[in-house]
C-alpha cells in the first residue's frame, strides 16, 4: 500500500466521520501536500507524524485535536512564504468551518497548528508533544536526516548555496542553543541526544569549503 493510500484510508476511517462530505476536502489536501516543489513537507511527512502520535497517544489529553493539528500543519507550504502556518491553520478553519467539532475545539487545533511555528516553548503538554512530533526528524538516524538535509535543499532550490548555507546554518544553530529540544520527557529521551549529534554533523557540512 503507498503512502498515500495508506494515508487516504486513515483519513477515511478518523477524519471522514467528522464531516458532511469529506472527499472533496482529502483530495485537497492530498493535493497540496503531492505539490511538485515538495520533498519533505508531503504526506511521507504527516504519515511519519502520525505514526509518532499513535505511539505516544497515551500522553495525549486530546489526540484527536494533535491528529487533525498534524493532518492541516503543513497543508500550506510555499518555502518563498513566512506564513504557511497561519495559512495553514485557516485552511484547517475553512474547511472545518461544518463538521462535528465543538468551537473549542476547532479553535484548539487553530492554536496547535500555530504552535509549529515553534515560536515560543509550549504551554501545555499537548502542544508539547505536538512540537516533539513535529521536530522528530531532527532525531532520526544518521542516514535519514542527512536525506532530510537534502530534501529541504531541494526545497529551496532558488536559494542560491551560500545564502542556503548562512541561512540553513542560523536555523540549525537556533536549535542547538535551546535548552532542551524536545520539551517532553519521553521523546527527549529518547531523539535528544541524535538530534543535537546530528545538527552539529549538519553545520559542519554547511561550513565546508
Amino acid at each position: 500500500m503507498t503512502t498515500a493510500s495508506a494515508m487516504q484510508q486513515r483519513w477515511r476511517t478518523t477524519i471522514a466521520p467528522l464531516l458532511l462530505d469529506s472527499e472533496p476536502i482529502w483530495q485537497q489536501l492530498a493535493t497540496h501536500y503531492s505539490e511538485p516543489h515538495r520533498h519533505y513537507h508531503t504526506l511521507d511527512h504527516i504519515a511519519a507524524c502520525l505514526g509518532w502520535l499513535d505511539h505516544y497517544r497515551h500522553l495525549a489529553a486530546d489526540p484527536l485535536s494533535l491528529e487533525l493539528a498534524l493532518w492541516a500543519h503543513d497543508v500550506i507550504y510555499d518555502p518563498r512564504a513566512s506564513d504557511n502556518e497561519v495559512r495553514s491553520a485557516d485552511w484547517f478553519a475553512q474547511h472545518f468551518a461544518d463538521c462535528t467539532l465543538t468551537d473549542q475545539q476547532r479553535a484548539r487545533v487553530h492554536v496547535l497548528i500555530l504552535a509549529t511555528i515553534h515560536p515560543h516553548p509550549p504551554t501545555d503538554p499537548d502542544m508539547a508533544l505536538l512540537q516533539d512530533i513535529d521536530l522528530s526528524i531532527l532525531g532520526a538516524d544518521a542516514e535519514l536526516y542527512d536525506r532530510y538535509e537534502g530534501w529541504i535543499r531541494q526545497e529551496y532550490d532558488f536559494v542560491p548555496e551560500a545564502a542556503f548555507r548562512k541561512g540553513r546554518s542560523a536555523v540549525l544553530e537556533s536549535f542547538l542553543r535551546q535548552g532542551v529540544i524536545y520539551h517532553t520527557t519521553e521523546l527527549r529521551e529518547r531523539l535528544e541526544v541524535s538530534a543535537r549529534d546530528n545538527l552539529s554533523r549538519a553545520l559542519g557540512k554547511l561550513s565546508e569549503d
